[in-house]
């Protein structure tokens, strides 16, 4: 097996390559020093797997995994962000896993063990195989480029399961399988692809029905079946491309189930982001420990879809967005224990990874009733808390209102405003509306950082009614302006 890395540095390199040629045999691995040499290595050699530090995200790691893809080669990303960002880039391009620093040598292992033996079972598919009649032939070519287009009625079926290393087991069960009618198989990275020449969708219903049914007896593991029902006048290419669309609804729709579609598939548009008003509802929810309201919100905005569907992609930016509040009140709580702290790292891959949304729900809350939970404990055991931190709290649950001040936080903690602003001073040595400043532009680095906001909306998302005023508070904390920042960020 030819692995190609990219890592941070050559010492991680050497770490990467002494991990994994001192635990597996039959490895061979070759250290690349730039995104350029990378690529070009790649393109030569085209090696069975690609490890790439996603750290160093730019055009040119775009370029790559686009030529990765084309070549059905597999990569294997690291990180040290555990942003969305990162996890956008990962799905977007297929990635098999993004490792975050600092891993384990076992991590890396596992993950390269699977996919060696992905890579070796996936061998037999790819055959010269074609769908053959008199006068046409369909082959793997047909379905990525070009316009070719077949002259008799075909249907295309693609069969998929929650766990991509049982790929084979469907394409044995499909090739042993007596349809009526003549069909090719392709074997790909996320399904098998059966390509039936035949009009009689009814008819192929029913023998798909009852292939599902002997899969489930035989098998007992998860299997959707999409059929994508396309116009004639569509190329074989353009066919593909709607069944790979179509695919997407087992993300909302599950398992063990058949979905058949014509021709016109949309996709509707979302914003992944939660608005200024639903981080508030996170901070307050998760301030009084409602976790019957979190459980509302989270089924109503995640597990009511309907047709047409968003991007899952986008969903799960959006679910990273609420794990992203959960995260803000761990460490407002200071909440750092290694069960937590593995549970929180465990949601976060369930979001990237699980195959259907609902699954995906279920564990996030699962964990916030954890974490609330020993937030609760947590509180009685350390019993009253002091003035500072109180504020303190306030001050991280409002910091994004603009109208929100010294005098709201009074009214909040039933204090004169007067007097809570000469203890709070002399308790904590810096005085309220500093410790104000410091928290929005704190969050402001983050969003800075994370996202591709205008400076205007990460002013505005963090308190600040006027960018010339947030950008003289930044500079002053920060001996930069938002800007320079973000750019020295991005640099490095």
């Amino acid at each position: 097996m030819d692995i190609h890395v990219l890592a941070k540095d050559t010492l991680e390199a050497q770490g990467i390559r002494w991990i994994i040629e001192s635990h597996l045999t039959g490895i061979r691995l070759s250290q690349c020093d730039s995104m350029e040499t990378l690529f070009q290595s790649v393109q030569k050699l085209r090696p069975n797997l690609v490890i790439i530090d996603m750290d160093r995200w730019g055009k040119e790691s775009e370029r790559i995994c686009e030529m990765l893809q084309r070549h059905k080669i597999r990569w294997l990303g690291i990180s040290s962000e555990r942003i969305f960002q990162t996890a956008y880039r990962a799905l977007r391009f297929r990635a098999e896993d993004v490792l975050f620093r600092p891993f384990s040598a076992d991590d890396l292992v596992k993950h390269v063990q699977q996919l060696r033996f992905l890579a070796r079972n996936e061998k037999p598919f790819f055959s010269n195989q074609s769908f053959n009649t008199e006068n046409n032939q369909i082959e793997y070519p047909d379905l990525f480029i070009g316009n070719q287009k077949t002259d008799y009625p075909i249907t295309m079926v693609a069969f998929l399961t929650p766990n991509s290393s049982l790929l084979h087991l469907v394409y044995d069960a499909l090739q042993r399988y007596p349809f009526p009618d003549k069909n090719t198989l392709f074997a790909l990275s996320d399904f098998i692809l059966c390509v039936q020449e035949t009009e009689k969708i009814e008819t192929l219903q029913e023998v798909l029905h009852s292939f599902l049914t002997r899969w489930k007896v035989q098998m007992d593991e998860p299997l959707a079946i999409v059929i994508s029902i396309s116009s004639s006048e569509h190329s074989l290419k353009q066919k593909y491309q709607q069944i790979q669309q179509l695919t997407k609804r087992i993300f909302f729709e599950g398992y063990d189930i058949i979905l058949a579609e014509n021709d016109q598939i949309l996709s509707r548009e979302m914003d992944p982001f939660l608005t200024p008003l639903e981080q508030r509802q996170w901070i307050e929810m998760l301030e009084k420990q409602n976790t019957n309201a979190i459980k509302e919100w989270v089924e109503h905005e995640f597990l009511t879809y309907e047709q047409p569907y968003p991007d899952p992609e986008m969903v799960r930016i959006r679910l990273t967005s609420v794990l992203a509040q959960i995260r803000r009140h761990m460490k407002s709580y200071n909440l750092q224990s290694e069960s937590l702290e593995a549970d929180y790292h465990e949601v976060f891959q369930q979001i990237i990874h699980k195959p259907v949304i609902y699954q995906i729900v279920q564990e996030l809350l699962a964990f916030t009733g954890r974490l609330l939970h020993q937030v609760k404990d947590q509180l009685l055991q350390e019993g009253p808390r002091s003035l500072v931190e109180k504020v303190r709290e306030l001050i991280e649950s409002n910091y994004w209102d603009a109208g929100w001040n010294l005098a709201a936080c009074a009214e909040a903690l039933r204090i004169n405003k007067s007097t809570l602003s000469r203890r709070f001073a002399k308790e904590s040595g810096v005085s309220f509306r500093d410790l104000l400043h410091q928290v929005r532009v704190q969050e402001a680095k983050r969003l800075l950082q994370e996202t591709d906001l205008s400076l205007e909306e990460v002013a505005r998302l963090t308190g600040y009614t006027h960018q010339t005023y947030f950008n003289a508070k930044f500079k002053q904390l920060e001996s930069c302006t938002p800007s320079a920042y973000r750019s020295g960020y991005s640099n490095n």
